[in-house]
């Protein structure tokens, strides 16, 4: 084992490192994938206890190809791990590394969506969710109707400087409201 595996064992679990035992399900790996990805990333260890036992792994069951499909198939949208077995005196772990998402907000098959807080996973406040989306570019503020609102309530001049450059005259326009629906 590599003195950086042990030291991070030693270290015990983090906001970047989750401890699993061998008999871990497919919910409770999507659960911790979705965790990470949704935050900074992490590694989870498939065979090292809560309190950092080593107990290792049954790699009939806990292989390279059974974190791919759980990354795959219970990881809404699927994400892409980095697995590796490393050996710890007579036991085998597997290292699973998960990148923080590129496409948050990720969901468990569930339709549970988590965020790593310190050593825990925790399900996301509205705000915290609603960040998660606007992040990931599906959700933006500036798109969000402003009840009761109107035209006139808006900047006109900083609109028509907007749409100058494009060759397009804002005060001319028939259907200013549908101009501004369209671009968004």
């Amino acid at each position: 084992m590599s003195i950086h595996l042990t030291h991070i064992i030693q270290n015990g679990e983090n906001a970047a490192v989750e401890f699993k035992r061998a008999a871990v399900t497919t919910d409770s790996m999507a659960k911790e994938m979705v965790a990470f990805a949704n935050s900074q990333g992490g590694m989870i260890l498939i065979g090292v206890e809560d309190d950092g036992t080593i107990t290792g792994i049954d790699k009939t069951k806990q292989n390279e190809a059974w974190v791919s499909n759980i990354a795959r198939d219970a990881v809404i949208p699927p994400i892409q791990v980095k697995t590796s077995l490393e050996r710890v005196g007579e036991q085998e772990i597997l290292v699973v590394e998960v990148p923080k998402g590129k496409n948050r907000p990720y969901q468990t098959r569930n339709d549970h969506f988590y965020i790593r807080v310190g050593s825990t996973n925790r399900r996301p406040s509205l705000p915290e969710l609603m960040r998660l989306f606007q992040q990931g570019g599906t959700f933006h503020y500036d798109a969000t109707a402003v009840d009761q609102s109107k035209i006139s309530d808006l900047n006109l001049y900083k609109i028509a400087s907007y749409f100058e450059p494009y060759g397009l005259s804002f005060e001319e326009e028939a259907d200013q409201a549908r101009l501004l629906r369209n671009v968004d």
